[in-house]
């Protein structure tokens, strides 16, 4: 099982309610990014999205997941001064609208559904990039199905599928990287031996591919760059090794491609903001 897979199963996600916003005119809202994953579907019109510096249209039929506690910004175009969305989706106990309302109008229709992760799994979505987009035959389907069941469906039948589509989109991300010609057998190679030495010439080599063209195809495809992937590797399998297993940290520092154990719990402590030690009894 590569990481990526491992998040679908070692993921513990407490599913969200989803719910229907209708929107008309000129409007925006911002979200303060206090759930670690959530689900933006477009039933009805477009929406201009952006997080952290990426920004798009999403179209009818798109569906995009964000990824960890991140602050987006959904709207109807790119100048309109956002709100707050928290008041639009809730009421003032927190308890969530069946439907939100914004603007004037109904030009567009969106679901939104956020899921919190148990802490020791949540930092399993470092693996991930930012936003993950839904592109698959699949995933497509059951957004068709999301969209005709916002207008007089069921809040049930509608929570169930949103909760199938986050794992369908997650999923076909990890299948694209892994089904791809050429990075394939490079993914093959980082996860087969993290403690190889890599650089992204070797591994450029191993994909038959020009370095700067792996480089930059990588990043394209996984999120992020060749690198930086492998340190997220790295440290969740020595993060997994630690709870699971009486392994030394030496041996787990060998394991994962450092040469020593100093140089290994300084980088485990840069990543998890704990010692090795630290995070085994916790």
């Amino acid at each position: 099982m590569n990481p990526l897979e491992h998040v679908l199963s070692a993921l513990s996600v407490n599913w969200a309610v989803a719910t229907p916003l209708h929107a008309g005119g000129r409007w925006a809202l911002h979200f303060v990014g206090r759930l670690d994953l959530r689900v933006e579907v477009v039933a009805r019109g477009r929406a201009h999205i952006t997080v952290g510096d990426e920004s798009f249209w999403a179209e009818q039929g798109d569906c995009y997941v964000i990824v960890g506690r991140r602050a987006y910004r959904i709207a109807a175009d790119p100048d309109t001064p956002s709100v707050f969305a928290a008041p639009i989706y809730e009421d003032e106990t927190g308890t969530p609208h069946d439907t939100a309302h914004v603007g004037e109008g109904h030009d567009t229709t969106l679901l939104g559904a956020g899921f919190t992760c148990e802490p020791e799994t949540a930092r399993l979505l470092e693996v991930l990039p930012p936003v993950v987009r839904a592109r698959s035959t699949t995933a497509q389907a059951t957004i068709e199905l999301i969209r005709n069941e916002i207008d007089g469906g069921s809040r049930m039948i509608l929570d169930r599928l949103t909760q199938v589509l986050l794992l369908q989109v997650l999923r076909d991300h990890a299948l694209s990287a892994e089904l791809h010609p050429q990075l394939g057998p490079a993914l093959k190679a980082l996860h087969d031996n993290l403690g190889h030495p890599w650089t992204v010439g070797e591994l450029a080599q191993v994909a038959a591919m020009s370095r700067s063209t792996f480089f930059l195809r990588f990043k394209e495809t996984v999120g992020m760059t060749p690198l930086d992937y492998l340190l997220r590797l790295r440290m969740h399998a020595a993060a997994r090794t630690l709870k699971d297993t009486k392994d030394t940290v030496a041996s787990i520092a060998a394991a994962v491609g450092y040469g020593t154990e100093s140089s290994f719990s300084a980088a485990f402590k840069r990543f998890t903001g704990r010692s090795p030690g630290e995070y085994r009894v916790t």
